[in-house]
């Protein structure tokens, strides 16, 4: 769950690390039914109205040291949809990230309900199959080749010492297949661009088979064309998987064009939560930002920009 160079000792390296047995594998298995990619009936044009909430939290209070970073917060987070965190730089995003993501623990009287359970109440082997994170600062050791990052994602579902199975390698290239890297599998993550690695990393998260999946500011670093790519993956993740997605993203025009709702920080610890449409103000965005933005309109798109 923490960023990390990954080590899982419930995996051996000839477990992931063989191409003859990996191919094997293959040629035996049939399309996991848990993540049909081909299932193009099921893809949804935007994600529904009315769902039912997956996170509740109820006065959700956090401070380090001696400086509080909010207090009471109370909000849902919807099944099934897009939710992005805003807020200015100090606002809380990357705590309240790693509060919903079990990194760190709340205080107080503070309740986090996951799926109508409490958060803490779940182990880590519990919470990795409910949730998969991916972190904007990711370290993999330079020689490892694609295929075996993405193996990693199958750990919460191995017993120690237990050999990656067909139902594995069958999760493993179906998230290489939907994430756009079929041909990749035996290249070394040092070979491959900044975006390539992106995805790399976002389809050890898919092969976790998780409903439910994190990113902490997944276009940070990279070129124009390598965030859009990386947005619509993730869009396609919601829409066609119907994973319940949160993420973390500066980019205000981002926010709104990818997401569905937005929970927004304050500077003095307070929220708002609405939907793009609804928070697309220039008093709103003043509030949350302390900036003097415009709000305008592209075609149908919202679009936010600062005179300078």
């Amino acid at each position: 769950m923490a960023e990390r160079t990954p080590r899982h000792p419930s995996l051996r390296p000839e477990d992931v690390s063989s191409s003859s047995r990996r191919e094997q594998l293959r040629s035996s298995v049939e399309t996991s039914p848990l993540l049909d990619l081909n299932a193009q009936e099921h893809a949804r044009e935007r994600a529904p109205e009315n769902s039912k909430p997956i996170f509740e939290v109820r006065d959700l209070s956090f401070a380090y040291a001696n400086q509080q970073v909010f207090e009471g917060l109370s909000f849902d987070i919807a099944e099934g949809k897009i939710t992005a965190l805003m807020g200015a730089n100090g606002a809380g995003k990357s705590t309240l990230f790693k509060l919903l993501t079990k990194n760190l623990k709340p205080q107080g009287q503070a309740h986090i309900m996951l799926d109508g359970r409490d958060l803490n109440s779940y182990r880590l082997s519990e919470l990795a199959k409910k949730l998969a994170v991916v972190w904007q600062n990711n370290i993999a050791p330079h020689d490892i080749t694609v295929h075996d990052l993405v193996a990693y994602g199958r750990v919460p579902h191995k017993k120690a010492f237990q050999s990656m199975s067909h139902e594995d390698e069958a999760a493993i290239a179906e998230a290489l297949k939907f994430c756009d890297l079929e041909g990749y599998e035996d290249r070394r993550m040092q070979e491959l661009s900044g975006g390539q690695q992106q995805r790399v990393w976002i389809a050890m998260g898919l092969a976790q088979q998780t409903p439910i999946m994190f990113f902490d500011e997944p276009t940070s670093f990279l070129d124009v064309r390598y965030q859009v790519m990386v947005l619509r993956l993730i869009r396609r993740l919601n829409r066609e998987l119907g994973l319940t997605v949160v993420v973390i993203l500066h980019d205000i025009n981002q926010s709104f064009e990818l997401c569905d709702e937005v929970i927004a920080l304050r500077p003095d610890g307070s929220l708002v939560k609405g939907s793009p449409q609804k928070l697309a103000d220039e008093d709103f965005l003043r509030d949350i930002y302390e900036a003097d933005l415009r709000v305008g309109m592209v075609g149908e798109q919202v679009v936010v920009h600062a005179p300078l």
